[in-house]
């Protein structure tokens, strides 16, 4: 068994307001997630040679 099914049945095994709390803190690492891939490919057009003296600044 992966860790993911492990992980899957535990919270199987947890209440329902357990469960939900899970849920919710899954979605604020979710959305923190999301944030950062968008950060990241908002500065990738800074990631040129034009730009490359400022990489050690």
């Amino acid at each position: 068994m992966c860790k993911v099914d492990q992980v899957l049945q535990e919270i199987d095994n947890l209440s329902l307001a357990e469960q939900q709390e899970v849920l919710y803190r899954l979605s604020d690492k979710l959305d923190l997630l999301g944030c950062l891939l968008l950060s990241g490919e908002t500065f990738s057009d800074w990631d040129n040679t034009e730009d490359s003296v400022y990489d050690d600044l």
